[in-house]
């Protein structure tokens, strides 16, 4: 007998779904001090007792240069609104003990300048020290939110260079402790909620019941805890 060969029809596979690889991402201390600062900074305005008054500070950057060249004889940064402050890391140290490996101290000098173009004026010649209360009021309290501060970023030193250019230049320096950190995350990971009864229900967030399960009634308390003095089952 003739039989008609047909193809078997093949039944359709599962789609595999996306791998998830980990991916490390790790933190850098100086980066993450230095815009938790720099957010700090923004918070300050012209008008303290108006928020909504522009930012005191026009400029926020980290220092690669710009302070020395603004108050030396020849002023090359005229690109630069002022007042401004220029962050810069000096003395970083890492420490050597093998259990604190990643973990360091470092001087943190956060400078700020002023164009009080009348700052001899009996009403004015004292703002730089007003100023500087306020900016480290404002990163102190910072040390309440920015996880990069709560390790220690305490005040050390407040100096008022002599070379001023026709600008008002001052420096502060807050000692930091900082440390490397790193984690990890998944690519392509997706949101879950999971239920487990009869410790959590779906009713328990009836908003992402999507599937329509509700209530489970099995198993129940006694199916799931108890105690046993026979040990583990082999």
């Amino acid at each position: 007998m003739i039989k008609d060969k047909h193809p078997a029809p093949q039944s359709a596979q599962p789609s595999t779904p996306a791998e998830s690889l980990p991916e490390e991402v790790s933190a850098n201390p100086f980066v993450e001090i230095y815009r938790a600062v720099k957010r700090a900074v923004l918070t300050l305005r012209e008008n303290p007792d108006d928020p909504l008054s522009p930012p005191l500070f026009k400029t926020v950057a980290i220092d690669n240069g710009q302070f020395a060249r603004i108050v030396r004889g020849d002023n090359t940064e005229y690109e630069i609104a002022f007042p401004a402050v220029f962050i810069h890391f000096i003395n970083v140290r890492y420490l050597v003990q093998q259990q604190r490996i990643g973990e360091g101290r470092a001087t943190m000098r956060v400078r700020f300048v002023l164009n009080t173009l009348n700052n001899a004026d009996e009403d004015k010649e004292c703002e730089a020290f007003l100023v500087f209360q306020r900016l480290n009021v404002a990163i102190q309290d910072a040390k309440n939110h920015e996880p990069a501060l709560s390790e220690r970023c305490n005040l050390t030193y407040f100096d008022m260079p002599l070379s001023t250019n026709m600008l008002q230049a001052y420096w502060i320096d807050y000692e930091v402790w900082f440390r490397e950190s790193s984690a990890w995350k998944y690519r392509d990971w997706v949101k879950r909620y999971v239920v487990m009864p009869p410790f959590t229900q779906h009713s328990d967030a009836p908003q992402h019941d999507s599937g329509g399960h509700g209530f489970h009634p099995r198993p129940e308390h006694d199916e799931v805890s108890g105690f046993s003095d026979t040990g583990p089952e082999k």
